[in-house]
C-alpha cells in the first residue's frame, strides 16, 4: 500500500509541476538520520534562510524530516519518498561550489544549497537513464524510428514501460524493458521527453 500511495503522488506531482523550469538537472540529497540541510536566499549569505532536519523516526520506522508538516508548508520538491530514500530538487543553475535549486514545485520557489557529499548532480538525460520505468503522459504521443516528427512512426500497444537508452535535445531514445509483458518488444524508438519547460512523460525511479 505504501509503494502504490508513493507511486501515485509521483504521478500527479509530474502533472500539477509541468510548467516549472526544468533547470539544468536535479540534484539528489543522500540524507540519513543525521542530515542537517541548510537553504540560503544567496550565496552571499552568512546564515541560512531554512534549514530542515532528520532523525530516525520510530513510530514509523524510516528516516522523517522534523516539522514536517510545517515545512512542507514551503517545501514541495521534485521526489519527496523518505520511505524509499528519495529527495529530489530540480537544478537551476550553479556557481561554483552552490546549487540554485526549486525548492517548491508549485511556485517556482528557488533557494541555495551548498555542494558538499551529500549532494550528487546529475543532468536531466543522465537522471531519466537510471529510472527504471519511463511512461509518456499523453499515449497519443507517437514514437518515431528517429528523434524527427518527420519519421516513420512504430506501432506500440502494450504498457508503457520503457526505459532510456539515449538521449538528443528533447528527444530520448527508448526500449521495452522487463516490466512490459507484451510481445510487442521495442528495441529502439524515439518520443519527445519535454517540450519547453513540459515535461511529457512520468518517470519511476523504482518498480
Amino acid at each position: 500500500m505504501r509503494l502504490k500511495l508513493t507511486l501515485l503522488f509521483h504521478i500527479l506531482s509530474i502533472s500539477i509541476f509541468a510548467q516549472t523550469n526544468l533547470g539544468i538537472g536535479l540534484i539528489s540529497i543522500k540524507f540519513n538520520d543525521k542530515t542537517v540541510l541548510p537553504f540560503y536566499s544567496s550565496t552571499n549569505d552568512k546564515e541560512p534562510i531554512k534549514t530542515i532536519r532528520f532523525f530516525n523516526d520510530t513510530s514509523i520506522n524510516s528516516w522523517n524530516i522534523k516539522d514536517l508538516k510545517n515545512q512542507q508548508k514551503w517545501l514541495k520538491p521534485e521526489v519527496l519518498w523518505l520511505d524509499y530514500n528519495f529527495f529530489v530538487f530540480r537544478c537551476e543553475k550553479q556557481e561554483n561550489d552552490w546549487f540554485k535549486i526549486i525548492v517548491n514545485n508549485e511556485s517556482g520557489k528557488s533557494l541555495w544549497i551548498k555542494k558538499n557529499k551529500i549532494t550528487e548532480f546529475r543532468n536531466w538525460e543522465k537522471y531519466l537513464q537510471d529510472m527504471f520505468r519511463i511512461s509518456r503522459i499523453s499515449k497519443t504521443d507517437k514514437i518515431y524510428k528517429l528523434p524527427n516528427k518527420n519519421a516513420a512512426t512504430i506501432k506500440y500497444s502494450g504498457e508503457d514501460c520503457f526505459q532510456v537508452k539515449s538521449t538528443k535535445g528533447d528527444w530520448i531514445e527508448i526500449f521495452t524493458s522487463e516490466c512490459d509483458e507484451s510481445k510487442n518488444e521495442i528495441k529502439s524508438g524515439w518520443i519527445k521527453w519535454k517540450e519547453g519547460n513540459r515535461l511529457l512523460i512520468e518517470y519511476f525511479p523504482i518498480s
